[in-house]
């Protein structure tokens, strides 16, 4: 079966530069594009952003005036260079690109010479009638090659935001857990040191805070109570300020001695 030579007419006016890859893309499936032309005025090129696709596809902008308010000239220009194509007999298909009802009698008069015309566009804008007219229409709203890099880029964005919402969620999850942990084994200490001043009291001794001192020594080594935080977050610089902080010990203030609040 011979390739399809097609003739692409694109209407700038009604699609976006964003379909160009797509465009071009689905017509190399089927054959060949022996015309590649872009119609629109410079308005329309550049708020459709076409002129960076020209360049980038190589397609032929056919840049009109329109010479009267309301009237578009791209769009006789399209049906005109259509019929010019079709009577030098150079291609066996053609695609026009719109959404326009305007080209629709354009698609029946090319199918009628016994042409191929295809037609693709923006299928929720196309009205039914232009569909109709063509041999087959491809809608093309779908994601774009470079929309699904930008949807990608996207994706990872926010895969790497929920990650680092993770990692911080695990920070703090952690910090909660050190300050638990820190908080009960700072109780543990203050209780250990209760029973102790408890059985000093019961056997008639002083619990002085050098002989407390000496005990957690022994018990939990060297060091111990400064390694513990404030609820402010800082260290203790003592054991007298450390015992002071348990609402049920206190240090008197003459002899240093422990007891029980």
């Amino acid at each position: 079966m011979a390739e399809t030579r097609f003739a692409l007419l694109i209407d700038a006016e009604n699609i976006p530069a964003k379909y160009a890859q797509n465009i071009l893309a689905e017509i190399e499936k089927h054959g060949t594009c022996l015309y590649k032309r872009v119609y629109g005025n410079i308005n329309d090129i550049t708020k459709n952003k076409w002129q960076d696709a020209v360049k980038e596809y190589s397609l032929t902008p056919r840049i009109q005036i329109n010479n009267t308010r309301g009237k578009n000239a791209s769009d006789s220009a399209l049906i005109i260079d259509a019929m010019d194509i079709l009577h030098t007999g150079n291609v066996t298909g053609f695609c026009i690109v719109s959404s326009d009802s305007d080209y629709t009698y354009l698609a029946r008069r090319i199918s009628e010479s016994g042409c191929k015309v295809w037609g693709m566009g923006e299928s929720k804008k196309t009205p039914d009638a232009l569909k109709n007219a063509y041999n087959k229409y491809i809608p093309i709203q779908g994601s774009t090659s470079k929309q699904a890099k930008e949807d990608k880029h996207t994706a990872k964005a926010t895969k790497n935001t929920k990650a680092e919402n993770n990692q911080q969620k695990q920070k703090t999850a952690n910090q909660d857990e050190k300050t638990t942990n820190n908080n009960l084994r700072k109780e543990n200490i203050q209780k250990y040191i209760r029973k102790f001043v408890e059985k000093c009291v019961s056997e008639g001794k002083p619990a002085s805070l050098s002989f407390i001192g000496k005990e957690l020594k022994k018990k939990y080594g060297d060091s111990i109570v400064k390694s513990y935080k404030k609820g402010n977050g800082t260290s203790y610089k003592s054991l007298k300020e450390f015992i002071n902080d348990c609402s049920y010990l206190k240090v008197d203030k003459n002899n240093n001695d422990v007891s029980i609040a």
